[in-house]
């Protein structure tokens, strides 16, 4: 009998644990909008938040996977312990958690500075701002929408990762990250954390270079390889 209750007690907290991941709106009382893209916050937005809501919502209607009609919602912590609790990865910038509403959740940040704070407690420098961190978790949701969860969970990871950087980034100096690559940088080393990057130039190089549509490059799970030997190559 005790078994049993525990049993009960363990997946009545797991339902209730669902349920906030599916609606955690009443833990964000504010939410600002611009088109589809919906921002949550515990806290009063500044004025910038529309900015950021803004500059988000032009880089995915960019992409072909974007659709109008679909509402791309993201909560954005105020502590470092709801952030933890909703997105079980307290070292993220954020997660989109794909397989069950789509619902995006970021680490805390100075939305009027667009910047996100980092797990040391300082502003996460450089091209990654709040809004490319908005953008980038949902394309993850985006792309997993339009062409399936089963699909996308058969991506390679440099696809998805790349993808969402490539529509995340306001600027991408394709020549420089080419010359790094070559040349073995570490920003560009997945063991060294420069998986994004490294990423990104794999998407550009296949988008941009090699003239593959989106729908093409992300029909299915693709080997790098080929890609990286062709960036690996000498300039002409």
């Amino acid at each position: 009998m005790k078994v049993r209750t525990i049993v009960l007690m363990l997946l009545g907290v797991l339902g209730a644990y669902v349920a906030l991941l599916l609606h955690p709106d009443p833990l964000f009382a504010h939410e600002v909008r611009y088109e589809n893209v919906v921002l949550h916050s515990p806290q009063a937005f500044p004025p910038q938040a529309l900015d950021v809501a803004r500059r988000a919502h032009e880089r995915l209607v960019r992409s072909p996977f974007f659709s109008a009609q679909d509402r791309y919602d993201v909560y954005l912590c105020d502590t470092q312990a709801l952030f933890s609790l909703l997105a079980l990865k307290p070292g993220a910038g954020g997660v989109a958690q794909i397989y069950f509403s789509g619902n995006t959740f970021l680490r805390p940040s100075r939305i009027d500075r667009d910047r996100l704070i980092g797990p040391l407690g300082r502003e996460v420098p450089g091209e990654r701002t709040l809004t490319y961190y908005v953008a980038h978790e949902l394309t993850h949701t985006m792309l997993a929408r339009s062409i399936g969860r089963v699909a996308y969970h058969g991506l390679t990871t440099w696809q998805q990762e790349g993808y969402a950087d490539y529509v995340a980034k306001e600027a991408f100096d394709f020549e420089g990250n080419r010359a790094a690559f070559r040349a073995g940088a570490r920003e560009l080393d997945p063991l060294q954390s420069g998986l994004y990057l490294r990423y990104h130039l794999l998407v550009a190089e296949a988008l941009d270079r090699q003239g593959l549509s989106p729908e093409v490059l992300l029909a299915g799970p693709s080997d790098a390889a080929p890609i990286e030997a062709r960036l690996a190559a000498p300039p002409e």
